[in-house]
Order: structure tokens, then C-alpha cells, then sequence
């Protein structure tokens, strides 16, 4: 049976991490010498927003910084653009304003550091919904994830509860044992047909993910889960060689011999494909958000100038230079309206 790994032990890596990359140089600066383009600049914040990110989001990251900056010419950006493992740290080191995550926070993996030294939750808003499918595996740029199975299985959509009937040991949405696809289909012809389970190892940002979403977060895994190390191609290709094969990923453009299910919240429900409409409208049951994190104590207000950023990132122009760097989409109304009331 596949082993966690204990909370603790990544909190304090990632805080290290962190440490030592503090010391080994001054980030990136941007704004000092760039010009307003024409735009009307506002004069009514001023000072550094610092923000630490990924590399892989730095292109993304200073094109919307450029934005801001047409309308707050006198605000200026400080990045360091390291790695996803040592984002979250910054903030809890206090080197960083901001982290753009570009994923969730893994709770209590990264927050636990956090809240011992802070004692209360580090505060997070969305800013956009995770993409389909441009991951490069389930640590890299988030993505939303589908079940997936072989293409000769004649299931077509499932339910949450029998995702963890499938993939969990506990079934703490109170199903049963799924071993057998008798369990998840009415075919006749696959009644004793056993399932087998596949997916990325379990710690990964994926796994994490989906324990929280699906598991209702157990960390008991069907024994028999198998972990396919690499990047999500691997996961994809072993559902396509096992016709009993049901996996956990993004399902990924031109992927051949696997099929995407559409998921229910429950019996009954209705079953949602994964697209892009299903994404932005909220209406897919198992959704990945892009998060920013930052350290706001409990009623008091943010830091002026980083709040007129972050409701910078929730407008319409932030929005669409978020959707035009094709890893991720844009939020729906809905959610943009619930993360600004949180801004409040």
C-alpha cells in the first residue's frame, strides 16, 4: 500500500528551500525603467510588491505586473521566480507579499509552518481556474483532472462516491469496495472484470489534490493503486495498453486509446464533461484552482497598494491576459464577484 509522507517533513524542506534561496541573490525588479505607454497613470500607490513564483509562470507573471503598472505607474514589482516547492515558504519567511501559487495550497503540508509561527491561516484567493490538459506532469503547471479509462470500457460517467469506491481504502463518502467493474457498470459482459487503479505517485500535487476533492481527505489508498512515476504521458499510456484500467489525469490533446468520463456529484446528478465552458461556468464537480496566498491576519485590511493588485488580477484585462497564456482559464462571474467581496 502506498506511503504518505508526513506533513512536518515537507513544510520544514520547503522552508528551507526557501532560506536558501533567499541567500543566493537579490530577485528580479520590474518596473523601475519601463514607461506608462500613453497610458494615465495613477499616482495613489506607491512602494515594491514582491512576489515569488515559479519559472514557469514568470513570462505570465510580469505580463500582468505590466498591466497593472499602466494604471499604478508608481508601484514596482520585486520577483524571484524559484520553484513550486519553496513559493508558499516566502510567505511565511516574510520575503514575499504575494505567492502566485498556480495551484492549490496543500493543506496541511505547507500551511502548518505557517500557522505555528502565525496562529491563524495564511489568506488565499483565486485569480483563475487551473487549464485542460498543457501539464507536463503532476507536479508541473496545474491542470484539471478527469477519470479515464481505456476506450474499450463501456462507462461513461461516474459519480464521486464511486471514484472513491475505486481509489480509497476507507470510503469516507460512505460507498463500498469497487474491485470488480460489476461494481461501477451494468454490463454484463464486464460484471467480474477486476478494476485496476492507476495514477501518479501519492505525493504528489495531483494526488494531494484529488485525496482532498474525492477522498474526502483520506490518506488510505486502495492497496493496490499503482503509482506510474514520469509525467502524465506515462499514466495515459498505461490505461491505453490495460483495458481494466481507471487513472486519475488531465486528459491530454491526442491521447490515443483512453477516454475521458464525465463525472457527477452524485447519483442522479447530472454527468459534466471536462471543457472549458464546464471549467469557467463552475459547473465540473472536481475543479483545480489557481491560487495566490498572502499573510493577512483576521480582520485587519491588506496592504493598500497589494490590495489594488489583487483586485488588479480579478479584471476583465488581467483576466484575458491570464486565459491568453494558454495554461489556464479565466474565472467565471460567479467567482470572480465571491473573490472580490473577500478583497472587502
Amino acid at each position: 500500500m502506498p506511503n504518505a509522507i508526513e506533513p512536518w517533513r515537507i513544510g520544514l524542506v520547503s522552508v528551507a528551500l526557501a532560506t536558501c534561496l533567499i541567500a543566493r541573490g537579490a530577485p528580479r525588479s520590474i518596473g523601475r525603467s519601463a514607461q506608462a505607454n500613453g497610458h494615465r497613470l495613477a499616482r495613489t500607490e506607491t512602494g515594491t510588491i514582491r512576489v515569488w513564483g515559479s519559472p514557469a509562470d514568470a513570462s505570465l507573471i510580469e505580463r500582468i505586473e505590466s498591466g497593472f503598472r499602466r494604471t499604478h505607474g508608481a508601484v514596482y514589482f520585486a520577483n524571484a521566480f524559484h520553484g513550486p516547492e519553496s513559493t508558499f515558504a516566502s510567505v511565511n519567511l516574510g520575503v514575499a507579499d504575494i505567492a502566485f501559487m498556480a495551484r492549490e495550497l496543500r493543506v496541511p503540508l505547507e500551511t502548518m509552518a505557517f500557522e505555528w509561527e502565525h496562529h491563524y491561516a495564511p489568506f488565499e484567493i483565486d485569480v483563475a481556474n487551473a487549464g485542460l490538459g498543457r501539464s507536463s506532469g503532476p507536479d508541473g503547471r496545474e491542470a484539471n483532472l478527469a477519470f479515464l479509462v481505456n476506450e474499450r470500457n463501456p462507462l461513461s460517467c461516474i459519480t464521486l462516491m464511486q471514484a472513491d469506491d475505486a481509489f480509497a481504502a476507507d470510503h469516507r463518502r460512505g460507498g463500498v469496495d469497487a474491485d470488480r467493474w460489476g461494481n461501477l457498470t451494468s454490463s454484463v459482459a464486464w460484471k467480474n472484470r477486476p478494476i485496476h487503479v492507476y495514477g501518479p505517485p501519492i505525493e504528489t500535487f495531483a494526488a494531494v489534490y484529488l485525496r482532498s476533492a474525492v477522498l474526502d481527505g483520506s490518506r488510505k489508498w486502495n492497496p493496490h493503486y499503482r503509482e506510474m512515476a514520469g509525467d502524465w504521458n506515462a499514466v495515459l499510456a498505461a490505461v491505453a495498453r490495460d483495458p481494466d484500467a481507471i487513472a486519475f489525469a488531465p486528459p491530454l490533446p491526442r491521447s490515443r486509446g483512453v477516454k475521458a468520463l464525465r463525472l457527477a456529484d452524485a447519483r442522479g446528478a447530472p454527468c459534466i464533461a471536462l471543457d472549458a465552458q464546464s471549467v469557467t461556468s463552475g459547473a465540473y464537480p472536481m475543479l483545480r484552482k489557481v491560487d495566490v496566498a498572502l499573510d493577512r491576519r483576521p480582520g485587519t485590511a491588506i496592504d493598500s497598494k497589494v490590495a489594488q493588485f489583487l483586485r488588479y488580477l480579478l479584471s476583465p484585462h488581467a483576466q484575458r491576459i491570464i486565459a491568453g497564456g494558454g495554461f489556464y482559464l479565466p474565472l467565471g462571474a460567479r467567482d470572480l464577484r465571491l473573490q472580490l467581496r473577500r478583497l472587502e
